[in-house]
């Protein structure tokens, strides 16, 4: 997981510790969509996740933060469209900028594609189709 915090750091310019965050958010993101085998297929494929997840959060479940203005859409809207609105909100606040979300994910993807192939990594995806807008260009 360091490799991978490491290189959508270098590739973002973006702090360590805010892509640490920054992962940590969209993988307790993904759990919460897409539970069970399948999740756990994705999980056990990337180095390190499982471990990033299971360190203690600063200040409560970063993906069910529901500051700002986004994570206040997200109440409104509820299901996967305002889980994805709640984390966005919780990557903002984790440090990332609203411009670099994009970015992050598709770097989170294509790195995620090198370490646990495209198959496992586009078959997660499928069922988070709230990401596939951030996920194109």
């Amino acid at each position: 997981m360091d490799q991978f915090i490491k290189t959508i750091s270098e590739q973002l310019a973006v702090s360590e510790e805010v892509v640490r965050k920054s992962l940590k958010i969209i993988l307790q993101f993904g759990r919460k969509q897409v539970a069970g085998a399948e999740y756990e297929k994705f999980i056990d494929k990337i180095p390190g996740a499982k471990a990033l997840l299971s360190e203690p959060a600063e200040g409560g479940d970063a993906a069910g933060a529901s500051g700002g203005l986004l994570g206040g859409l997200g109440a409104l809207l509820g299901g996967q469209t305002g889980d994805a609105a709640k984390a966005f909100a919780a990557l903002q606040s984790a440090g990332l900028p609203t411009a670099q979300i994009g970015p992050f994910l598709r770097a989170f993807v294509e790195k995620a594609r090198e370490v646990a192939g495209p198959e496992v990594v586009d078959e997660f995806l499928k069922k988070l189709p709230v990401l596939q807008g951030f996920l194109k260009s």
